[in-house]
């Protein structure tokens, strides 16, 4: 018997939950056009799990920087939108409203990433949930 399945699906409840009220998205609905959006949206949800800060503070922050952008542009069907931006945006002013990261360390961090090779699987979706174990983590 698979003793994983139920907190899989556990931890998908949770992140249901979580995701279902915010703008522009019901879970079902939720779609990834490229693999650093997956990213972004683990990232905020893993942040938010590990206790960096509230949900309630993430949504006001990505439907304020949601505003902001329909405020900015004359056209809503503009081809800047971008849902993920969005939530990338949101997640680092919260990090940075906690005291979680730095805008010099996000400038850093970005530069890292962009400079390393395409061939670090950087190109591909991975769809399948990933976990650390406890026991054998970093």
């Amino acid at each position: 018997m698979n003793t994983a399945a139920p907190a899989v699906a556990e931890r998908r409840r949770v992140v249901e939950e979580l995701v279902g009220d915010l703008p522009g998205g019901r879970p079902e609905d939720l779609a990834f056009n490229t693999p650093w959006e997956i990213r972004a949206f683990a990232l905020a949800v893993a942040a938010h799990q590990g206790g960096q800060y509230d949900w309630t503070q993430f949504q006001g922050a990505l439907i304020a920087s949601i505003q902001d952008w329909e405020t900015s542009v004359d056209d809503l069907s503009d081809s800047s939108w971008s849902y993920y931006q969005h939530w990338v945006s949101a997640l680092e002013q919260v990090l940075s409203e906690v005291g979680a990261l730095r805008s010099d360390q996000v400038a850093d961090r970005t530069a890292e990433v962009l400079s390393s090779p395409p061939n670090r699987n950087h190109h591909k979706a991975i769809l399948e949930p990933v976990a650390i174990d406890p026991a054998t983590g970093p």
